[in-house]
C-alpha cells in the first residue's frame, strides 16, 4: 500500500480517540448504549473539527455485533472487519452531488436492507450545498425513514440549512479545538512518526490551523516532508506563506524610526512573494494583540521564548496606547481593502500614516537603549503623543447636546447643498496638505447629515472609526475652515444615535417646540444654556453608552 496521509492514518476509530468534542461524544455514547438512536443527526461546525469522523464512528458502533460496555467497537465481527469497504455506509458529497436526481436516487435505495449490520447509514457531507429541490426531495425520507436507515448530515454553514430539515434532525454543534488539544494530538503523532519537532513549533502550527485539527495534522505532514532534519519555526512560516515574528518586529522598527522607504520595500517584498495582503494585515493585528497582552501581563505563557524577547524589546519603543491605536487603524484598513482594487497601495499608505502620526518628529530613541534610558524614552514617547493629542479634544455630554441643538436650530437644505457642493475640495485638501495626513483616509468615510450656519452633524459607519474621528475633532474643524472659511463645530453620530436624534427632532417639531441657537457653546459652567437645550429637546435628547 502506498503512503497514507497522516490525517487519514490517525483518523479516530472510536469515541475515545476523538479530541475535544466531549459535548457531542458523551451524548452519542449514551444514546447508542441505551438503544435510543435518532433516525437523523445534523452535525455543524468549522472544518476539521471531527464531524465526518464522528459520523463514521457512529456507523461503526451501531453495526458492531459485540460493542463494548464503554461504546468501543470490537474490531473483530464481520461488520467491523468489512467497515472500510462496507456498502452499508454510504458517503455522499453534497458539494458535487447536490441535485434533485441524486437525492431521488438515494430515496429509492433506502429500502435496501443492510449487508452486514443492523443499520444502513447515509452520511451527507456539506449538506448545505443541496439545491432547494434536492432538500424538498429529502424531506419525506428524513421524516419517515425505514427502521434500518440512519441519516447523518454534516455542514460548515448551519444557517443555510432549511428549517424544515433542521427540525427533523437531532442537532450537535462541533467547536474549534483548543491549541492545547491540537498540540497534544500533534505530539502523539510526531512521537509515533519519529518527527523531530519542538512544542513551540507545534503551538505555532495549532495557531495557524485556527482550531482545525485536520489542517494542523496536514501541516505537520507537509513539514515532515519539507526537510529531513529538525523542524523549526521558519519552516512553518515559509510553508504557510506568512510572516515570521522577526518580520513583524522589523516592520515595527521601520514604523518607529519613520523609515518610509523601508516600509514601502517591506510591503513590496510581501507582494512580490505572492503573500496574501489580507492575511498579512490580519496576522499583524494578532501580533499586536499579543504585544498588548504582554504589556498587561508579562508572565502570560506565549509558548515561545523568542517571541517574548521581541515583546520586551518593543516595550522600550511602544506604549499600550500606541499599539491599541495601531490595531484600530489596521481594522479600518481591513474594511477598506474589501472594497478596493488597490490593496497594496492602501496597506503602504496606512503603514506610512501610522508612522507619521506618532514618529515623524524624529528618532525618539533607540530600541536597544539601556534600562536607564528606556525609562526616559518611554516618558518621551508618552509626552510626544500627549502633546500631539493636546490640539484635539473630546466633547462632554453637555457640549455635544448643545452642538446638536445648534445644528437643528439653523439647519436648511440650502446650507447642506452648498456644503456638499464643495466636498471635492475637502478630498483635494486631504490628499495635498500634509497637516491633514492623519485624517486623510478616515474622514472620507463619513456622511453629511445636517448642516447649520455654524454646525455640522456627520454620520460614521462603525464605532472604531467614530473613536478616531472624535479624537481629531479640532483638526477636522480646521480643515472645514480652510475650505469653507466658516468656524464649523462638528458632531459625529453612529447610525442608531442619528436615528434617535432625527426621531426626537421630528417629534418636537410636531409638538410645536421651536429650536433656538445657543450662543455660548463650549461654556460648561452656564447651566442656563443646558437647561435651555433640555427644555427644547427633552432630558433624553441623547442616548449615551
Amino acid at each position: 500500500m502506498g503512503y497514507l496521509a497522516l490525517y487519514r492514518k490517525y483518523r479516530p476509530s472510536n469515541l475515545n480517540d476523538l479530541v475535544g468534542q466531549n459535548n457531542v461524544t458523551d451524548v452519542i455514547r449514551n444514546e447508542i448504549l441505551n438503544n435510543r438512536l435518532s433516525h437523523a443527526y445534523l452535525f455543524s461546525g468549522p472544518r476539521g473539527t471531527g464531524k465526518t469522523s464522528t459520523a463514521k464512528i457512529i456507523a461503526k458502533m451501531i453495526n458492531c455485533a459485540n460493542l463494548g460496555k464503554d461504546g468501543i467497537p470490537c474490531d473483530k465481527c464481520e461488520s467491523c472487519l468489512n467497515f472500510n469497504s462496507s456498502s452499508d455506509i454510504v458517503e455522499i458529497d453534497a458539494a458535487s452531488n447536490n441535485g434533485v436526481d441524486e437525492i431521488r436516487e438515494l430515496r429509492d435505495k433506502v429500502n435496501l436492507v443492510p449487508s452486514y449490520g443492523r443499520y444502513k447509514v447515509y452520511i451527507i457531507d456539506e449538506v448545505h450545498m443541496l439545491t432547494t429541490q434536492a432538500f424538498n426531495a429529502l424531506l419525506k425520507t428524513l421524516e419517515e425513514p425505514p427502521a434500518h436507515v440512519i441519516f447523518i448530515l454534516a455542514t460548515t454553514e448551519f444557517y443555510k440549512i432549511p428549517v424544515t430539515v433542521v427540525s427533523r434532525c437531532q442537532k450537535f454543534q462541533f467547536y474549534k479545538f483548543s491549541n492545547e488539544d491540537i498540540v497534544n494530538r500533534l505530539s502523539y503523532i510526531a512521537k509515533n512518526e519519529n518527527i523531530d519537532v519542538d512544542n513551540e513549533v507545534l503551538f505555532e502550527i495549532a495557531r495557524l490551523s485556527d482550531g482545525g485539527l485536520r489542517d494542523a495534522i496536514n501541516m505537520l505532514d507537509q513539514l515532515s516532508s519539507f526537510k529531513n532534519e529538525k523542524i523549526n519555526l521558519d519552516d512553518v512560516f515559509e510553508l504557510n506563506g506568512v510572516l515570521s515574528y522577526d518580520d513583524f518586529y522589523n516592520l515595527l522598527n521601520f514604523i518607529f524610526y519613520n523609515k518610509v522607504v523601508d516600509i514601502v520595500n517591506f510591503v513590496e517584498e510581501i507582494d512580490k512573494k505572492g503573500k496574501n495582503l489580507d492575511r498579512f494585515v490580519s496576522d499583524f493585528i494578532l501580533f499586536l494583540k499579543d504585544i498588548l497582552l504582554f504589556f498587561y501581563d508579562s508572565d502570560f505563557n506565549f509558548n515561545n521564548v523568542d517571541k517574548v524577547n521581541l515583546f520586551k524589546k518593543l516595550s522600550s519603543s511602544y506604549t499600550s496606547d500606541i499599539i491599541y491605536d495601531f490595531v484600530l487603524d489596521l481594522n479600518d484598513l481591513c474594511i477598506r481593502m474589501r472594497n478596493s482594487s488597490f490593496s497594496k497601495v492602501l496597506v503602504i499608505l496606512s503603514l506610512i500614516k501610522m508612522s507619521n502620526d506618532y514618529f515623524s518628529e524624529g528618532k525618539m530613541h533607540d530600541v536597544k537603549n539601556t534600562v536607564e534610558n528606556v525609562k526616559t524614552d518611554v516618558v518621551n514617547v508618552d509626552s510626544s503623543i500627549d502633546s500631539r493629542k493636546s490640539n484635539n479634544f473630546i466633547l462632554d455630554d453637555k457640549q455635544k447636546m448643545i452642538r446638536i441643538n445648534n445644528t437643528f436650530a439653523t439647519a436648511s437644505k440650502k446650507l447642506k447643498d452648498s456644503f456638499i457642493s464643495k466636498w471635492n475640495l475637502i478630498v483635494e485638501k486631504l490628499s495635498s496638505d500634509s497637516k491633514y495626513s492623519s485624517i486623510s483616509l478616515m474622514f472620507r468615510d463619513v456622511d453629511v447629515l445636517v448642516v447649520g450656519e455654524k454646525n455640522v452633524i456627520f454620520k460614521v459607519p462603525y464605532a472604531s472609526l467614530m473613536e478616531r474621528l472624535i479624537n481629531y475633532t479640532k483638526l477636522i474643524e480646521n480643515l472645514l475652515f480652510d475650505v469653507y472659511n466658516v468656524n464649523y463645530s462638528c458632531v459625529f453620530l453612529l447610525e442608531d444615535e442619528w436615528a434617535f436624534e432625527k426621531n426626537k427632532y421630528i417629534t418636537n417639531l410636531k409638538n410645536g417646540i421651536k429650536y433656538s441657537y445657543i450662543d455660548v457653546e463650549e461654556n460648561n459652567d452656564k447651566d442656563e444654556n443646558i437647561e435651555k437645550v433640555i427644555s427644547i429637546l427633552g432630558e433624553d435628547v441623547i442616548s449615551y453608552e
